[in-house]
Parts: C-alpha cells; sequence; structure tokens
C-alpha cells in the first residue's frame, strides 16, 4: 500500500511570490550584467556608447518583430511552458558567454547574439505573465498581483548598479557571467516548483482559432474593433512617444551634460531616485490591491507625470529639480502600466489574452526604438541651435526654459511634457475611452465552454500558446 501523500504545489497568489523571487533573482543578475557589460566593451573596443545601443536595438527589434507570434504560441499552449521560454533562452545565452569567456574568446558580436536571444525570450514572457495572472489569482487580487510584478521593473534597477561595480572588480565578467547562470536555474526552478493553472474556453477562444498567421493578427483586429480600447492604444502610442523622446538617452544626459558644463552624473542621479519612487509605487500598489476605474487611473496617471515630471525636467536647471521630476514621472508609471494590466485582464477572454496583451504591447511600443534617433534629429538639429543665444526661440520660450547649452534639448523636453499633458486629457474628452472600463463587459459574464467538442491539441494544426510579464 502506497501510503504517500499527493504533494500540492504551490498556487494563487503563493505560487505568484513563489515565481516573483525567482524573477527577482534571475534580474537583479541580468541588471548587474547589464551595468558590467560597458566597462568590458569599453577594454575591447573604443567607445561603449554604439555596442549598447546596438544591443539595445538588437533586443527591442527581436521582440517587437516576434511579439505577435509569441501571443498566439501563448493562447495555444501552456502558459507555464510559454512563462519558461525567456528563461531558458537566456539561460542558454548566458551558458554560451561563459564558455567563451571561460575560453577567452568572447567577443562583442556574441553579446549581440544574446540580446536577440533574449528580446525573443521577451517577447514570450511579457504576455504569458500578464496573462497568467487571470488564472492564478481571482480578479479582485488583480491590482496586488500586478504590483507585485511591477516590482520587478523597478528593484534590480536599483540593485544592478550597486552591485555591478564591485562584482566588475572582484569576480570580473566571467564571475557575473556565472551568476547569470545560476540565477536563470533558479528563476526556472521556482517556476517548474509552481502550479499554474490550465486556461479556461470561452466562445470567444474557440471563434477566433484559424490558422497561425490568422491569429498573429487576431490581436490588432480585436482592438480595432472596440473603439474605446483603441483609444486607450493610442493614449499609450501616442504618451510612450513622447515620454520616450523626452527620457531617452539621447535627450536627458545631453542635456544634463551641457547644463553642468560636462557631468552626466546628475541624470544617473535622478535615474536612481526615481527607481526608488517606482519602487515604492509598486509596493503601495501591492499593498492597496485596488483600482476602482482604472481607464480613469491610466488618463491621469499620463496627465501628472507629464505635467508635472516632464515638464519639470525640462525646465529645471539644477540637481534637486531633475530628481524631483523624475520621481514624480516615475511615481505614475506603476499605475498607468498595472492599471492597464488590470483592465485588460478584467475585460479580455482568458484564452485569447495571448493574442491582445501581445497586440496591445506591439502598439503601445512600437514607435520606442525610434525615439533615442527622433531625439537626436530634434534636439541637436533643431532646438539646441534656436535656443542658443540670439536663437530664433530665445524671444518666445527663453523665459521657461533659459538659452545657452542645454536649453534646446530642456526645451524640447518641456514640449514633450505639453504633448503628453494633452494626450491624457484627450482621453478625458471622449467618453467611449474614458468610460470603456464600463462600457466593456467583465470577461467572466461572457459564456464559457467547459467541455469544447474538440481540444485544442487533437485539431488538424499544432496550436502553439501565450505567455507575459507586466511592467
Amino acid at each position: 500500500m502506497n501510503w504517500a501523500m499527493p504533494v500540492r504545489r504551490p498556487r494563487g497568489l503563493q505560487g505568484l511570490f513563489i515565481i516573483w523571487l525567482g524573477q527577482m533573482v534571475s534580474g537583479t543578475a541580468s541588471s548587474i550584467a547589464f551595468f558590467a557589460l560597458p566597462a568590458w566593451i569599453l577594454s575591447r573596443t573604443a567607445s561603449s556608447g554604439n555596442a549598447l545601443g546596438s544591443w539595445e536595438s538588437l533586443y527591442f527589434g527581436s521582440y517587437l518583430l516576434v511579439i505577435l507570434f509569441a501571443g498566439v504560441f501563448v493562447d495555444r499552449y501552456p502558459r507555464k511552458a510559454m512563462m519558461l521560454v525567456y528563461d531558458i533562452l537566456s539561460l542558454v545565452a548566458a551558458l554560451l558567454l561563459f564558455a567563451l569567456a571561460q575560453a577567452d574568446m568572447l567577443a562583442v558580436w556574441h553579446l549581440y547574439l544574446a540580446a536577440i536571444f533574449q528580446g525573443i525570450g521577451y517577447a514570450f514572457q511579457s504576455p504569458s505573465y500578464s496573462a497568467a495572472i487571470t488564472t492564478m489569482v481571482s480578479k479582485k487580487h488583480f491590482v496586488r498581483a500586478n504590483g507585485f510584478i511591477a516590482l520587478l521593473d523597478s528593484a534590480p534597477g536599483i540593485l544592478g548598479p550597486l552591485l555591478a561595480i564591485a562584482l566588475f572588480r572582484g569576480v570580473g565578467l566571467e564571475g557575473i557571467l556565472l551568476i547569470n547562470v545560476l540565477s536563470y536555474t533558479v528563476s526556472i526552478s521556482a517556476l517548474l516548483l509552481v502550479d499554474v493553472p490550465m486556461t479556461p474556453h470561452t466562445a470567444e477562444g474557440e471563434s477566433a482559432r484559424s490558422e497561425f498567421f490568422k491569429e498573429a493578427m487576431y490581436g490588432i483586429r480585436y482592438i480595432l474593433k472596440r473603439p474605446g480600447l483603441l483609444g486607450l492604444q493610442l493614449i499609450f502610442f501616442f504618451g510612450n512617444f513622447f515620454s520616450g523622446v523626452a527620457l531617452s538617452v539621447t535627450s536627458l544626459f545631453t542635456m544634463v551634460s551641457l547644463r553642468t558644463g560636462g557631468d552626466p552624473s546628475n541624470a544617473g542621479t535622478a535615474q536612481s531616485a526615481a527607481a526608488f519612487a517606482a519602487l515604492a509605487a509598486g509596493i503601495f500598489l501591492t499593498a492597496v490591491g485596488g483600482i476602482r476605474r482604472p481607464v480613469r487611473a491610466i488618463l491621469l496617471g499620463w496627465i501628472l507625470s507629464s505635467m508635472f515630471g516632464l515638464t519639470l525636467l525640462g525646465i529645471g536647471n539644477f540637481l534637486l529639480v531633475w530628481v524631483i521630476a523624475a520621481v514624480v514621472d516615475a511615481l505614475f508609471e506603476p499605475v498607468v502600466n498595472v492599471s492597464m494590466d488590470t483592465f485588460l485582464q478584467t475585460k479580455i477572454p482568458p484564452d485569447v489574452q495571448g493574442r491582445v496583451f501581445a497586440a496591445s504591447d506591439f502598439l503601445a511600443q512600437a514607435m520606442i526604438p525610434l525615439t533615442p534617433l527622433v531625439a537626436g534629429f530634434l534636439g541637436e538639429g533643431i532646438f539646441e541651435p534656436a535656443m542658443r543665444e540670439g536663437g530664433q526661440l530665445v524671444r518666445y520660450f527663453g523665459w521657461i526654459v533659459g538659452a545657452g547649452p542645454g536649453s534646446g534639448f530642456g526645451l524640447m523636453i518641456f514640449l514633450c511634457g505639453v504633448a503628453g499633458t494633452l494626450v491624457g486629457l484627450s482621453g478625458y474628452l471622449v467618453r467611449a475611452i474614458r468610460d470603456v472600463d464600463v462600457i466593456l463587459p467583465d470577461f467572466d459574464t461572457l459564456p464559457k465552454i467547459e467541455n469544447p467538442i474538440q481540444p485544442a491539441s487533437s485539431r488538424k494544426k499544432s496550436r502553439p500558446k501565450k505567455s507575459e510579464i507586466e511592467k
């Protein structure tokens, strides 16, 4: 007789906490590597700037190219498997980089390949985590769970820079890569330990089944058919564009460097303060655990972060103002992101959330890779010359941002703040956007299919599925 008791895997908020711990370990290790890489690249090349820029472009480019297709996989296959894709690809990349470093064969282009691996992995991770929350916790805990996940965006950014310098000097790049390898084994183990429930079937999900490439565009079509949801996506599209131009390295570091006589360290101080503010906001959302009208929280977040964050950042001439502006902007970022994820998790049927989350991310971030280029063109080519002493725009805006070096970039950041404020206000003026969280029904009021006639695994063509993580 077998007296062994069945082992019950952690689930719900407890299971999510275990996954969160694993992701915090791997996220911190990745942050350490990211901040240590410039020092290693600088020792191998004349400049680390272009190399890091290429790394980020490859990472984000591969993410955007893959995410719509990843959304299909997230909906077709178990979400737990899709949540593992990022960690497995990152583990493979870290192992290869560590082996190359050990053999003294590591080159900069190897880092580019690793960036592509991780970008593809994140395209699966982003929608799968957001969609998995819907099945892991009850609706009343969506805000708390999303606030929890939002901490993964801020906490590693605080710990990474602090640990990177000490570890790079102590164990070198090889040691940091080994830490990365170990960290991904921790995050994979945490995921394997937890029970992620299977996704329930709905009538919407059954009707959405089609050929792979048609399913990849399903999320886009879903958003386009709902005017309020489309309007909300446009708020993110334009809001992210203006904030991306204002907060890109091209804008922020250049403005601070010009206004301080060549010392960009104040920008780093402001960014560190912003990371602490975002962490505090995430902790607050986790503790409070409830937002009554998420769409209004989104619109208010865009308005306040742009009006009192970006505009103040452009006007500022010294460190204290920049820190206050960065903190204000960062405080509202988790509110906006958590509210958006909670809104989608509440309204979108679970078995199409992978594709809709993927489409939402794609539409919201499609312009972000271009923002550094736009910032450089406008800042250096138009605003800086026009805001020099005697420049064409000094008479109109000199009383706001001053004149001289850095004032052109300051004016551009200020105008981005004004534009972002108008973007948020426009949402309040359109009822279809302002009240979309009331107009659209919650997914749990829609018909479910408990026993579909034909399970997904037995259909003609293999059906992939999805996976995602929040900001």
